[in-house]
């Protein structure tokens, strides 16, 4: 599944002007972060998950909550449109509006309803300072929205059956700045729904296809002091 070395920059999606390694004022660049590259056995996901994933203290104090519609997941979603303008630019020159987006795509459902049209079942957690969201449904552009705001953890299996794990994101606080203008063309799936993210370990870009995800994560924690 190894995508291009290189993807051309005047390719970029929807001719988007080329992106800057600028960050807001509150952030700060982060490139590289100390990740240790594993490789797991189908049969252990769930004991590597809860060893490697969700610390003991993490289940033992944290409140889990459900995701979809929750105030933290709207706050995240509307975050983003001010964080990220080059993503923004992308939904209106492509949707006309974030509403139209929202809707035709069923972002951030408030219902937290199993959508068999968009929607996978995927075991997903959402991890904070002091609780964890949980669900068990996500759809494409969910994944890339999530992956918008942070870093994402994702079990999967390759095409050979092999599990593997990516440690990703498309936050660009998180991306090589070299690699930073290459960004918006994984702001929406690809054939058969494949989902592409800057991969911190292997600091690359790195794919998988939604149909094989077992279990995404994303740990809003990394980084706090």
């Amino acid at each position: 599944m190894a995508l291009p070395k290189s993807a051309p920059v005047k390719k970029n999606v929807a001719g988007y002007p080329i992106e800057g390694s600028a960050l807001l004022p509150s952030e700060t660049l982060n490139a590289k972060i100390p990740i240790t590259e594993k490789n797991i056995l189908i049969g252990s996901i769930d004991e590597y998950f809860k060893n490697d994933v969700l610390r003991k203290n993490d289940i033992a104090e944290a409140q889990g909550v459900a995701y979809w519609g929750s105030q933290y997941q709207r706050m995240q979603y509307e975050q983003l449109r001010k964080r990220d303008p080059l993503y923004e630019q992308y939904i209106m020159k492509t949707y006309g509006s974030y509403s139209n987006f929202e809707q035709i795509n069923s972002i951030g459902d408030a219902l937290d309803v199993f959508n068999p049209y968009v929607d996978y079942k995927i075991d997903v957690t959402i991890i904070t300072k002091d609780k964890f969201y949980k669900t068990d449904h996500i759809s494409p552009y969910e994944i890339i929205s999530e992956s918008l705001s942070g870093l994402c953890t994702i079990d999967y299996l390759q095409v050979n059956g092999r599990a593997d794990r990516i440690t990703g994101t498309l936050y660009k606080k998180y991306i090589l700045p070299s690699k930073i203008n290459e960004r918006s063309n994984f702001f929406f799936p690809m054939v058969d729904n494949r989902i592409g993210l800057w991969n911190t370990v292997k600091q690359k870009w790195s794919s998988f296809y939604m149909n094989r995800v077992i279990r995404f994560v994303r740990d809003d924690t990394t980084g706090l002091e």
